[in-house]
């Protein structure tokens, strides 16, 4: 499935929310978390290792507009010029420029407390005003108003309370910005006066960052970071084998064993953002049947799919949800265990034995992810050694989508990226309509679950979110237990770095070094 967009998501989800029964206003929260900034830095770089220098950097996008709130903005060239007041961190999002948060009764009023001491490129101060001017958009699909009644203080509005509120803001159209110019955030680097239409793109560092590393070291490390659009895989491997680049993001899949042999460069892993799924639809002959699903889940091997296709660099997925986002459950070690004789009994029980179904997986796709012919006729191998033939059949991305909504396929491989690491958009497609007061199949795999269905409404509105947390726990131990999705490989597009590039595995450039 095609990952949806997070103002989509929103603006789907203030529309269905008219007409329909009011959902409980939340209680109080009171929110202060106990971080007060980005996460840690790693420790500054050896005292042998130069700091400054320039980083030169391949990615397959075009450049695009260098305004955060453009369309055709890059989220990793934009994250380094742009911050929001809260970023992407382990399990959630986390302080950045707002240091702690309060949330009101209703659940939709939230005051956040701006951090001291931290101003824009154009040198202006970041205060309340500038930041309430920046969100105060009439058309915003989220936030309805925004307020400061104080230098250090800004109060946003929610439309609707939501829950995803949070990271929400840590996403590139909620960046801050100065009232004063498009171009100037608070970020490690700033874009050099007319430097903008440049390519490449060079950015220069921000004198007046406000972060350090955990030694006191000022971030960022580096002088400049250079920035080139290479739209082909292979161009851009050959530009860091060359020499050309430093680093390379969204790397071939098909091309990590050309980076593991060369001695010269290095593989860099990210947190994983994406979850490679095997839909089943429960309104199919045979899938309807909960031990048929068991013997699918059964038959399944999840740690062969990630160490043949994958090059070993993912994991094998125990639930929608990877470990870095939000409603990861720690004790969910396995979803199923691989096992074929346990699933020809299930079927034998069942009287399904000889099951047969068609497996469908849509053509193309990302260079960063295996080819999905081949991890279809993986799964159908597996399937087959556990007594069910598989017939893996394809067809062109717009159809295949339009097919599973209206659920015509048994089976189906799947594929959901996460663009704000919020839950909600892995479990969104679980909550069903609401007609007459009564809960529809879920859209895609006829899956009715009246209390998954509140517990995902409950989510989408609470404002807490270690709350939040607990109730995803829940639908993935539901989901475990009635297998309407069968979680399969969780990973994220790979980059490479040549060997002098020191803790490439840092998201922010600012944390990043250079050796000799």
């Amino acid at each position: 499935m095609r990952p949806v967009a997070l103002a989509v998501a929103v603006t789907i989800l203030m529309s269905a929310c008219q007409g329909s029964t009011p959902e409980p206003t939340p209680a109080p929260v009171s929110v202060a978390p106990t971080a007060t900034a980005l996460p840690s830095a790693s420790p500054s770089p050896s005292p042998r290792t130069p700091l400054g220098g320039t980083l030169r950097v391949g990615i397959p996008a075009a450049l695009g507009s260098l305004d955060p709130r453009a369309k055709d903005a890059d989220p990793l060239v934009a994250g380094q010029v742009f911050e929001g007041l809260t970023v992407f961190g382990p399990g959630g999002p986390v302080p950045a420029l707002a240091t702690k948060w309060l949330v009101g009764p209703d659940g939709r009023t939230w005051t956040f407390t701006l951090r001291d001491g931290v101003v824009f490129h154009d040198g202006s101060p970041l205060d309340g005003l500038a930041v309430a001017k920046g969100f105060g958009r009439t058309d915003d699909p989220i936030i309805e108003k925004a307020e400061s009644p104080d230098a250090r203080t800004v109060v946003l509005t929610t439309r609707v309370a939501y829950g995803p509120f949070l990271s929400a803001l840590a996403t590139l159209p909620y960046t801050v910005v100065s009232p004063a110019t498009k171009l100037a955030g608070t970020g490690a680097f700033r874009i050099p006066a007319g430097g903008e239409g440049a390519r490449p793109l060079v950015l220069e560092r921000n004198d007046r960052y406000w972060r350090a590393d955990p030694t006191g070291q000022k971030l960022p490390y580096l002088d400049r970071v250079s920035i080139s659009s290479i739209p082909d895989p292979g161009t851009r491997l050959a530009s860091i084998r060359t020499g050309s680049q430093d680093l390379i993001v969204d790397l071939a899949i098909s091309d990590i064993g050309t980076i593991r042999t060369d001695p010269s460069l290095q593989l860099v892993m990210r947190p994983e953002s994406t979850v490679l799924y095997l839909g089943l639809n429960l309104s199919a002959s045979g899938v309807d049947d909960l031990r048929v699903r068991q013997a699918i889940a059964n038959g399944l091997n999840a740690r062969s799919i990630v160490d043949r296709l994958y090059g070993g660099a993912a994991r094998p997925a125990s639930q929608l949800p990877p470990p870095s986002v939000l409603g990861h459950d720690d004790s969910l070690l396995e979803f199923a265990k691989p096992d074929p004789t346990a699933a020809k009994k299930l079927l034998a029980d069942s009287g399904h034995a000889g099951l047969q179904l068609d497996l469908w997986y849509q053509l193309g796709g990302p260079a960063t992810l295996p080819e999905m012919r081949r991890i279809a006729e993986a799964v159908a191998a597996d399937l087959g050694a556990a007594g069910i033939t598989a017939d893996t059949k394809t067809i062109d991305p717009v159809t295949f989508d339009v097919s599973v909504r209206e659920n015509r396929y048994p089976a189906w491989l799947g594929v959901a990226s996460l663009a704000s690491f919020d839950p909600d958009e892995l479990f969104g497609a679980f909550i069903p309509a609401v007609v007459n007061g009564a809960d529809q199949p879920t859209e895609a795999g006829s899956w009715a679950n009246k209390e998954v269905a509140g517990l995902l409404r409950k989510a989408r509105s609470e404002p807490d979110q270690s709350k939040r947390a607990e109730l995803y726990k829940q639908v993935s131990k539901i989901i475990q237990r009635e297998i309407p999705r069968i979680p399969l490989v969780w990973s994220a597009p790979l980059a490479a770095a040549t060997k002098k590039v020191v803790d490439p595995k840092a998201l922010l450039f600012a944390e990043i070094a250079l050796g000799k």
